[in-house]
């Protein structure tokens, strides 16, 4: 809702600061080039205007990841973190998830933290890492010289 958006600009770099992607031999070596990025291209902010009623900006994980959570709490959300993940399948009815138990000299205190299998309705992640697949493809940028 437009809370969490609210929420989420207070910490978040607009889009105005983003700037460009440099590519260069090292931190203080020559350029190699440069890619308007971010939607800051002329043809790409207008793509984002038209695409979504948000704006752009740049906000890490280590920020939204605590906005998203304590939203999803406030809303009646059984939320964990520090759990492991192993797998999950998913059918028409919910998701069924692996976990192996509490993360390594953790105690365990949470039902949701012994070794098996959970059932849910939904499920959400926060892990590409963890081979958790996403919808859609990635963009290709373009160096013009």
């Amino acid at each position: 809702g437009r809370e969490v958006e609210d929420e989420a600009m207070m910490h978040a770099a607009h889009q105005e600061l983003m700037g460009a992607n440099v590519f260069c031999t090292s931190l203080a070596g020559e350029e190699i080039g440069r890619m308007e990025a971010w939607g800051t291209a002329p043809e790409s902010a207008a793509e984002h205007r038209r695409s979504s009623p948000c704006f752009m900006n740049d906000l890490p994980q280590t920020f939204m990841e605590p906005i998203l959570f304590k939203t999803a709490a406030s809303r009646g959300a059984r939320t964990r973190m520090s759990i492991e993940y192993l797998s999950h399948t998913q059918d028409n009815d919910g998701v069924t998830t692996t976990v192996p138990g509490p993360l390594v000299g953790a105690r365990i205190r949470d039902p949701l933290q012994v070794p098996g299998r959970r059932r849910w309705r939904q499920f959400q992640g926060c892990g590409g890492s963890a081979g958790l697949p996403f919808g859609g493809k990635m963009g290709i940028g373009r160096l013009d010289e």
